[in-house]
């Protein structure tokens, strides 16, 4: 007899902390993680050391054009 918002609440409660714990495993500096039956190994050097340069956008190619005067001047205020 529960209702269909309930279970909604239950199971979308259940996947967010699914994501959160295996987002935290993730970050985690650990290089062995041992859950019941479960064991994994991982090599954390190369997750540290992995740097990423900026991407560097090339310089336009033309030169931006001459403005001519502003119409600012000519409206009255």
């Amino acid at each position: 007899m529960l209702s269909e918002v309930f279970l909604s609440f239950v199971v979308s409660s259940a996947i967010a902390c699914v994501l959160t714990l295996a987002q935290y495993l993730y970050k985690s500096k650990c290089d062995q993680i041992k859950c019941g039956c479960i064991s994994i190994h991982r090599v954390v050097d190369l997750e540290v050391g992995d740097t990423t340069t900026p991407i560097e956008l090339p310089p336009t190619m033309r030169q931006p054009e001459k403005r001519g005067p502003s119409l600012d001047s000519l409206i009255k205020k």
